[in-house]
């Protein structure tokens, strides 16, 4: 998940933030009773993903999580800290380069910190081990940049139940009444919540259920009805940030919390074609073959739908869709069937069969990369070319070593590795 970089002290201009103060004026209150956590939740996570990582909405976000009591709040509000701990230890000048306002951000922060561990400690409530450890660790980071010492999270053994039941959405508390409630008549938000929530609950009860990837697609592309406004093709939507990239190719996460972080972060970043060819290359490297042409189908009819995507830009100057992007999606939909090495390919001469590897080869993604000098190597092993099909071996161990994805792509790594060290 990608949040903002700065701090913007205006917000007055944001219907949403209208919105936030509105159901705040009731804490501590005689209406207390009757906030609506999850849209406190919903809208200041949206402000400080797109607007301004201000403290004061972060403060709301901290309360919204320990009023929904639920594990994924909690993950969520452990990836603020960590992302606010490196911008306050990095970048202090991003939240101000006024030495007053910067102190007076630290100071609610020291407060934000300070809350959320007494509550948590008098409470006792659902967040598991590992994401309480965690924010004891960055809490003991935050000594230095706020100057104080804060005390420990209180961690419980107990932690059974979350294995025993699938983890529940933070927004599952959407005030939508299905029945009397026409979906035309449901905000952009509310629409795209409910639909990503219809299929994380899917996929927690099957995570091989297919219908839940066309809930995502209509979540993140069903309201779109044009392009985003430019300038000569530049247009003012952010682009996606290392750390979204980094979270959603973390390989220590179990496989359907990733498909998860895939689906919300990705229905956020609707024009981020790249993202969507990420999560296929996640989906094949899982072997969710039926998921990933579902997928594939889906963000072909969108880029074929809205074909001048190609030509936009993010406010970066990055493409929304590089044509080698544009053209996976299509020609993956385009092909039929994928041809494979059998043992049929024996009796074709080894030039027709590279000729074959190279046309299949089309999207010049790392995957199809890795795929064809495999399978280069294999024609070389085949027709008894062992040194060749070692060279090759040796290369795609290099290449391999030297990308973010390594890690990711570990038994093609290892394949290749085990290949390299036989002897000839």
């Amino acid at each position: 998940m990608i949040f903002c970089d700065h701090y913007e002290e205006n917000l007055e201009n944001l219907e949403i933030f209208h919105l936030l103060e509105e159901e705040m004026t009731k804490y501590k209150t005689l209406n207390h009773e009757k906030i609506q956590w999850d849209k406190v939740y919903e809208c200041s996570l949206d402000i400080l993903q797109n607007n301004s990582m201000d403290m004061k909405i972060f403060a709301y976000f901290s309360l919204s999580c320990l009023a929904l009591n639920n594990e994924e709040c909690f993950k969520i509000f452990l990836e603020i800290i960590i992302f606010t701990e490196k911008l306050f230890r990095e970048k202090p000048e991003n939240i101000s380069k006024t030495s007053s306002i910067l102190l007076n951000q630290k100071k609610k922060y020291k407060q934000i910190v300070e809350n959320f561990i007494n509550e948590f400690n008098k409470n006792s409530p659902k967040c598991s081990q590992v994401t309480a450890k965690s924010l004891n660790e960055y809490f003991e980071k935050l000594r230095e940049i706020l100057n104080c010492n804060f005390a420990k999270l209180n961690i419980k053994e107990e932690i059974t139940q979350t294995k025993q039941s699938p983890l529940k959405s933070p927004v599952t508390q959407v005030n939508i009444d299905i029945k009397n409630t026409k979906l035309s008549n449901l905000s952009d938000r509310e629409y795209r919540t409910l639909l990503n929530n219809l299929a994380i609950e899917l996929l927690e009860n099957n995570i091989e259920n297919t219908n839940a990837y066309s809930l995502f697609a209509e979540a993140a592309w069903g309201r779109l009805k044009t392009l985003p406004p430019h300038s000569d093709f530049v247009t003012k939507v952010r682009y996606p940030d290392r750390n979204l990239i980094k979270l959603l190719l973390d390989k220590n996460t179990n496989e359907l919390d990733q498909i998860k972080c895939f689906i919300n972060n990705l229905s956020l970043n609707p024009f981020w074609i790249e993202g969507f060819k990420l999560f296929c290359d996640f989906l094949h490297h899982h072997q969710k073959e039926h998921s990933l042409k579902i997928l594939n189908l889906l963000t072909c009819n969108f880029i074929l739908k809205f074909k001048d995507i190609t030509k936009l830009r993010f406010d970066n100057g990055e493409l929304m869709c590089k044509e080698d992007t544009f053209n996976y999606f299509v020609k993956q939909n385009q092909e039929t069937n994928k041809k494979t090495l059998t043992t049929s390919d024996k009796n074709k001469k080894v030039e027709q069969l590279l000729i074959e590897i190279n046309n299949e080869n089309y999207n010049n993604s790392l995957f199809c990369n890795i795929n064809s000098l495999i399978a280069m190597a294999q024609v070389f092993e085949t027709n008894n070319m062992k040194n060749n099909a070692k060279i090759i071996y040796l290369q795609l161990v290099e290449l391999m070593e030297k990308t973010l994805l390594k890690d990711y792509l570990s038994d093609e790594y290892n394949y290749a590795k085990n290949k390299t060290n036989k002897k000839i």
